[in-house]
Order: structure tokens, then sequence, then C-alpha cells
């Protein structure tokens, strides 16, 4: 299983598990991001990710784009 965090530009990848502290993952749930969504890497800039889900585009640090791991779907 590999982090969101190393995922390149253009790549398709499905959310398998979010290692965070229930606060941030409350945040992240506010913004549709949950365990099972399928989303695509619009943007990886040193970890600093841009997301697309759907028509929304949705923003995600380095430090927390670590701690949510992935499959390439």
């Amino acid at each position: 299983m590999e982090v969101l965090s190393n995922q390149k530009a253009g790549c398709v990848c499905k959310i398998s598990s979010i290692d965070l502290p229930q606060s941030k993952k409350i945040k992240l749930l506010g913004l549709g991001i949950n365990a099972g969504l399928q989303v695509s890497v619009l943007r990886n800039r040193s970890g600093d990710m841009v997301l697309a889900l759907g028509n929304a585009r949705i923003s995600v640090g380095k430090s927390m784009a670590h701690l949510i791991k992935v499959a390439i779907a």
C-alpha cells in the first residue's frame, strides 16, 4: 500500500485508509474525503496535493497526504 503524497499528477487512486487523529478525519469528511473514495491527483508539489473529487478540487497538505494510504485504481 502506498501513501498519497508519493503519487504523481494524473494518477487515479482509491483511498484505502486514513491514519489521522479523529479531529483531522472529521475535517476531511467535511470535504468529502473518506476511505473507499476514488480521487485523481491533479498536482503534487513535493507532497502538497491538489485532488479532484468529481467536479470539486481539494488541496491537501504534505503532512496530511503522507498519512493517507491509497491503492492505484
